[in-house]
């Protein structure tokens, strides 16, 4: 699968390619994992980016099974959609999850999220996936414009995440339930 978008912003015209991650990206891969840690606010040691970049492009034949997509400008990786497959209990069929989607703070604005997240839809398409599903943070408005212009819906949903801290008070027995999940639980 391979994907060629050309598109025009900000008296800019581009030509796009999508298409899945391969060894040859490891690097280029990796140079963009550290670029959005720090965006994130979350920066990463080099090797660290690289190690995830080996990963998510030589994956291993079970277990693990990310799809990764790239877009590529004059042959620089640009932008990156890693996705997931999940078995979502209202379809009991799988799906795919975009975890992460992010462009090159050089490359916004320009249509490189649109590409990728067609180039996410091609794979589900091709891949007999019932559907595509992702989250973004509610503050992050460009995002969520490009998403609500895409026809996509907002599902009233709660995210939760349990790191590292919390999870040993959990496994430790140290993590009660909240006093209105506990007066719930007792009937009251």
């Amino acid at each position: 699968m391979v994907t060629h978008l050309g598109y025009a912003a900000d008296d800019i015209s581009m030509t796009l390619h999508v298409r899945p991650a391969a060894s040859a990206d490891e690097a280029s891969l990796a140079a963009l994992l550290a670029e959005m840690q720090a965006y994130y606010a979350a920066p990463v040691p080099e090797a660290e980016a690289l190690k995830a970049a080996r990963l998510l492009c030589n994956l291993p034949p079970e277990g693990f099974n990310p799809r990764t997509l790239l877009a590529l400008h004059e042959g620089a990786v640009i932008g990156s959609c890693v996705l997931n497959v999940m078995l979502p209990a209202a379809e009991l069929r799988q799906s795919l999850y975009i975890r992460d989607l992010f462009v090159s703070a050089r490359a916004r604005r320009k249509g490189v999220g649109h590409a990728l997240v067609v180039g996410a839809a091609q794979l589900v398409r091709e891949g007999g996936f019932c559907a595509l599903d992702w989250t973004t943070d509610s503050q992050n408005l460009p995002a969520r414009r490009l998403y609500d212009g895409i026809g996509s819906r907002v599902v009233a949903r709660t995210y939760y995440r349990i790191e590292a801290r919390a999870m040993d008070a959990l496994l430790s027995g140290a993590a009660a339930p909240s006093p209105a999940l506990r007066s719930v639980a007792a009937g009251e």
